[in-house]
Formats: C-alpha cells, sequence, structure tokens
C-alpha cells in the first residue's frame, strides 16, 4: 500500500481510496458504513491528514501534527459524543464550508451521521447536492440503515464488514504480544480492532465486556423477566450503558447465529431455534432504531427482554 493506515484488515477497500487518492480524483463525500469500533473512524481521520499533507501524510509537518490534535484550521472534527445532531450544528457545519480556507482543502469529518433527526439531514443534504468550493466530507455511519438513501446516493460509499477472527488475532499478537485471554477477546471483539485493542489496553474495559457477556447469557439461559426488568431499569437512564449493552447483545446474538449455522450442537440451541435467534437478532436493531428515534427507552428494552422469554 502506499500509506500507512495503522488498520486491521479492510485491504481492498483502502487499495480503492488510494487509486483515488494517487489519481486527486476525491469525491466530495465519501461515507464510510461498518460496525462500531470497526475501524472507520480511524480511517476517515487518517484519509483527512492524506488529503491535507503536502508531503504525502509524512506525520510529521504542522497539517499532520494540527489533524492529530484536532486544531487544523481547515478540518473540522464532529465526534460523536452520544447526543443527536441538531438542525443548529447543521447550519454551522454549513456556514463554515463557506469561510475561506487556508488549505487547497476544507475537509469535515462527522461520526455516526445517523445521530442526525431526518430534519436536519434533510438540512445537510442540500450542502451535499452543492458542495461549496473545495470542501470534502467525511461521514461515518454504524447503522447505514438510518441513514436517508437521498444521502447515500450523493457520497461515494465504503462499506467496512467486522474483520476475519484469524487476522484479528495475528494483529493483536505481533502489535501486543501472547495474552492469555487472547482468544476470549478475540471471541467477544467479534471482527472489531477497536473492541478488542480497547480491551488489551485497559483492564476495566475487558472486564466491562466480560461482564455484560455474562448477563447476557444468564439472560438467555433462562426465565427471570424479574430480574430483567431489574436490570433495564438500572441503565436506561444513562444512554452510554445502553448503547454498550445494546452493541453487546448484538455480538452475542450474531455468534448464536453462527454457531447455529455450523455447530451440529449450538450453544443454547435448546432453548433457541434459529429462528427465534433471527427474530431476536431483528429485535435487537428495532430496539435501537426505536431508541435512536426517541421511543420511550425503558418500554422498548422491556420489550427486548420479553423476547428473551421461551
Amino acid at each position: 500500500m502506499l500509506y500507512q493506515w495503522n488498520i486491521v484488515g479492510h485491504t481492498q477497500q483502502l487499495l480503492s481510496l488510494e487509486k483515488e487518492i494517487k489519481g486527486r480524483n476525491f469525491s466530495h463525500a465519501y461515507l464510510f458504513s461498518g460496525p462500531h469500533q470497526g475501524g472507520k473512524s480511524s480511517i476517515a481521520k487518517t484519509l483527512a491528514s492524506i488529503i491535507q499533507c503536502p508531503n504525502h501524510y509524512c506525520k510529521k509537518c504542522r497539517d499532520c501534527q494540527l489533524i492529530q490534535t484536532k486544531a487544523h484550521p481547515d478540518t473540522i472534527f464532529m465526534e460523536d459524543n452520544g447526543e443527536s445532531i441538531k438542525i443548529d450544528e447543521v447550519r454551522e457545519i454549513i456556514r463554515k464550508t463557506n469561510l475561506t480556507s487556508q488549505s487547497p482543502y476544507r475537509v469535515i469529518v462527522i461520526e455516526n451521521i445517523e445521530r442526525m433527526p431526518v430534519e436536519a439531514q434533510n438540512s445537510f443534504l442540500k450542502t451535499l447536492e452543492e458542495p461549496p468550493g473545495k470542501t470534502i466530507f467525511l461521514l461515518t455511519t454504524s447503522h447505514l440503515d438510518q441513514v436517508l438513501l437521498t444521502i447515500q446516493s450523493r457520497v461515494r460509499h465504503f462499506h467496512f464488514s467486522t474483520v476475519d477472527d484469524g487476522i484479528l488475532k495475528a494483529y493483536l499478537k505481533e502489535t501486543f504480544g501472547s495474552r492469555p485471554e487472547m482468544d476470549e477477546i478475540v471471541n467477544m471483539a467479534q471482527g472489531r480492532p477497536g473492541l478488542a485493542i480497547s480491551m488489551i489496553k485497559d483492564e476495566n474495559a475487558f472486564a466491562g465486556q466480560k461482564k455484560l457477556y455474562g448477563q447476557i447469557e444468564a439472560f438467555l439461559k433462562k426465565n427471570d423477566l424479574a430480574q430483567k426488568f431489574l436490570f433495564i431499569e438500572e441503565i436506561e437512564k444513562d444512554k452510554t450503558q445502553v448503547d454498550l449493552f445494546l452493541d453487546a447483545f448484538t455480538r452475542y446474538v450474531r455468534k448464536l447465529l453462527f454457531e447455529h449455522m455450523n455447530s451440529s450442537s449450538p450453544l443454547l440451541g435448546k432453548r433457541f431455534t434459529l429462528r427465534d435467534i433471527v427474530n431476536l437478532f431483528e429485535s435487537l436493531g428495532k430496539t435501537r432504531y426505536f431508541i435512536n428515534r426517541n421511543v420511550n427507552k425503558k418500554l422498548a428494552l422491556e420489550n427486548l427482554m420479553i423476547q428473551t422469554e421461551r
């Protein structure tokens, strides 16, 4: 490859990006979709540096240093802070795109664009249709189905799926050395490099994920709706905890789905049929969708718990 992306996997997508970089044939907007903590934001940040660096992403010049600290005057970062992106914030982004830039390009990085409500997405759409000057938008999303089709049709879309467990494990061993908990981390990460790395670097993150997995497994192994509702009461007021729970639950159910399709004696096979697991996977998606649309969070989560009863 031409550049050091410092990312695990996604070779074909990165090679396609490098072709456009080599020819300086940039699209006015890119949308990077894929699972949470799969590497999308890291790729967007690296691409921003490549676009702005006059020395082929040297990592040493003023532009590279300023982007690393997110202080570059012509590179704007809107990170995911767990809150929805208000229409006034979209208008502020639009205003900044019309300012005079000191660099050849103005690059705007927006994490998880699905945080924009429909009216904010519609407002943003007008700028995507007629982007001012040499503005390049680098957008990411973990939930492509929540991004308006009209926005999807006006961007260069790259999808980054999960990374093969073997590739991820080899990378982690090479980078961090052998660890006794390595297999467990790879299993819980389910192909998400960012999550795996966070669990290796932070014992609390690993312990938290392990505890969540244990709770989810306990919920699926037996009927105890009262206990499940108590758990929902504990987390439903904290959006971060809800997101962590839904993310871990989705990964756990995906693992169950894989085992049911590839094993003669799948985990929890006596309680859940393949159809049950598919339905539960769909319920998880609907729960997240309803919560993001400000439907009663507690009610949505409790309804999900009901689906785990047999």
